[in-house]
C-alpha cells in the first residue's frame, strides 16, 4: 500500500486539498500510541494520525481525541513548535515513500516562520523529523554517525533526505478512489487483526490460569482420597488395640504397661482418623464445587468475545483471590443491547453472554416470577423468559427459551440437551463464587434441540 510511491504522491495531493489552510490546534499521542496532529478550521477538528510501526506505516485522517499519556520529548517538542501554525503545503518525492508537510506562521511583529515535518514512511525504518530550514529540530528516532554511518538524524544537525530506493516499485493500475479511504480501510483491518491477536493471547493466558487451578484442585482431591483410604483402614487399628487388651493376661507383668501404652496409641489414632472423615467429606465437596467453577469459567473463556474477556478475567481473579475485584453489573455501561428474542406469542427471551451479564440479567433485570433457564449439568448462559401481561407462557415459547439455553451452553453441539427451568425467585448466588455462579431449586426439565437466536428469528 504505502510501499508504492504513486500512492504517496496521491496521498500528498489529497492531504493538501483537505488540510491546506488549517491551523494546528495540538499535537500528541492518541490512546493507541500513534502520533497525531489535530487540525482545526471553522469549529471542526480533524486528526492526522501517523502510525510508523504498522506494516506498512499508515497515515490516516480521522476523528478522535488525544490520549492523556506521558508523551516522549519529541511529541512535546512537536506540540510546542507547531501549535498555532498553518499547513501551507504537502508534497512527496518521486520514487520515494516520503511526505513533507510545510507549516507557516507570522508573529505579531510580522516576522514569518516556516517549519517542515517529514514523514519517512519506510517499513521498519519509518521516522518523523521536524525541521527549521535545513536543521533538525527534533525527530521521533534520532541516530548518530556511530549508529548509522550513512546518515545522521540528531537535533541541530543538517537534515539529509533518506536515500532513494535502488529499485523503486511502481504500479501499473493504481487503485481507484481516495487513498485516504484506502488507508482508513487498511487501518480498520490492521486494528481488527491486532485485536484478534490480543484476544488470543488474553484467552490463552486465562486458560493457562484455569488449567493451573484445575491441576491443583485435582491434586488436592487425590490427596483427600488418600486420606479417606487411610481413614477407612482405621478398623484395623481398633482390632489391633482390642487384640492387645485381650491378650494382656498372657504377658509378663513387666511387659503389660508397654503393651497397654501401645494399645492406647492405636485407639487414639483410630479415633483421630474417624473424626477426620467429616472434614475430608466437606473438603471433597468444596473441591468438587471449585472444579465445577473452573469448568464453567473455562467454557466462558472459550466462548467470550472481545468485549466479554474482561468479565471473565474479573471472574477468574475473584476465584483465585489474588486481588479482590467486586463486579457491579448495574454500574457497567454497555455499548451493546442484550441478546433477546421477541416471540409471536408475546414473550421476551433474554440470553446472558458473559459471567457479569449472566449475573446482571438474573439478579437485576429479571423479576421474581420470570422464568429462568439453564442447561442441565453443564456450563451455560442464563436465559430469562418474561411476559408483560404475566399470563400463561405458551409451550412454543418455553421450547424456544430452552433451545436457546441449550445452544448457548457447553451442550451446543449435542443433538438434544436437557434444560432446567424455574422461577427466578428460586435462583440464588453461590456464596463466595465469581459472578454468574448460582444454585436453584423447584426446577422442571425440558429436553430440546439446541438452536441459536438467529435460527429462531428466521423460523
Amino acid at each position: 500500500m504505502l510501499t508504492d510511491w504513486v500512492l504517496i504522491a496521491r496521498l500528498a495531493r489529497e492531504l493538501e486539498e483537505l488540510l491546506r489552510g488549517d491551523r494546528v490546534q495540538d499535537a500528541g499521542l492518541l490512546p493507541d500510541g500513534r502520533t497525531a496532529l489535530v487540525f482545526r478550521r471553522g469549529g471542526k477538528s480533524r486528526v492526522l494520525a501517523i502510525d510508523l510501526f504498522s506494516a506498512p506505516p499508515l497515515v490516516t485522517l480521522e476523528d478522535g481525541e488525544l490520549g492523556i499519556l506521558e508523551e516522549p520529548g519529541f511529541v512535546r517538542t512537536l506540540a510546542r513548535s507547531l501549535k498555532g501554525m498553518t499547513l501551507t503545503s504537502v508534497a512527496s518525492r518521486r520514487f520515494d515513500r516520503l511526505l513533507r508537510l510545510r507549516f507557516s506562521a507570522r508573529s505579531r511583529f510580522g516576522v514569518g516562520e516556516e517549519l517542515d515535518l517529514y514523514l519517512e514512511l519506510v517499513p521498519r525504518f519509518g521516522n518523523i523529523v521536524l525541521l527549521k530550514g535545513e536543521s533538525v529540530v527534533a525527530a521521533h528516532k534520532e541516530f548518530t554517525p556511530a549508529d548509522n554511518p550513512r546518515r545522521t538524524i540528531v537535533a541541530g544537525s543538517p537534515y539529509a533526505l533518506p536515500p532513494l530506493p535502488e529499485n523503486p516499485r511502481t504500479i501499473d493500475e493504481p487503485p481507484e478512489g481516495s487513498v485516504l479511504d484506502l488507508l482508513a480501510r487498511a487501518r480498520v483491518e490492521q486494528t481488527r487483526h491486532a485485536q484478534n491477536a490480543r484476544d488470543v493471547r488474553r484467552r490463552e493466558a486465562l486458560l493457562r490460569r484455569l488449567s493451573d487451578r484445575d491441576r491443583k484442585l485435582r491434586d488436592e482431591l487425590a490427596g483427600l482420597s488418600g486420606k479417606r483410604a487411610a481413614a477407612a483402614r482405621r478398623e484395623d487399628l481398633r482390632a489391633r488395640g482390642e487384640s492387645i487388651f485381650a491378650t494382656l493376661y498372657t504377658l509378663a507383668q513387666d511387659e503389660r504397661e508397654a503393651a497397654k501404652e501401645s494399645a492406647v496409641k492405636l485407639f487414639a489414632e483410630y479415633k483421630k482418623l474417624g473424626s477426620s472423615l467429616p472434614h475430608i467429606a466437606d473438603r471433597e465437596r468444596a473441591v468438587r464445587g471449585a472444579l465445577e467453577i473452573v469448568d464453567t469459567l473455562r467454557w466462558e473463556a472459550e466462548r467470550a468475545g472481545s468485549e466479554d474477556l474482561p468479565d471473565v478475567e474479573t471472574a477468574v481473579d475473584e476465584m483465585q483471590r489474588r486481588r479482590r475485584v467486586v463486579a457491579q453489573p448495574t454500574a457497567r455501561k454497555r455499548k451493546r443491547k442484550m441478546l433477546e428474542l421477541r416471540t409471536p406469542g408475546g414473550s421476551r427471551i433474554v440470553v446472558g453472554r458473559s459471567p457479569v451479564e449472566n449475573a446482571e440479567l438474573t439478579f437485576h433485570l429479571a423479576r421474581p416470577d420470570d422464568l429462568w433457564f439453564h442447561a442441565q449439568g453443564v456450563p451455560g448462559a442464563h436465559v430469562i423468559l418474561s411476559r408483560d401481561d404475566r399470563g400463561r407462557v405458551p409451550d412454543e415459547d418455553l421450547q424456544a427459551a430452552a433451545s436457546l439455553a441449550a445452544f448457548y451452553s457447553k451442550a451446543q453441539a449435542a443433538a438434544t440437551a436437557a434444560v432446567d427451568y424455574t422461577l427466578r425467585k428460586h435462583v440464588r448466588k453461590q456464596r463466595a463464587a465469581p459472578p454468574g455462579l448460582v444454585w436453584y431449586t423447584h426446577a422442571k426439565t425440558i429436553v430440546t434441540q439446541p438452536q441459536s437466536i438467529d435460527f429462531l428469528e428466521r423460523a
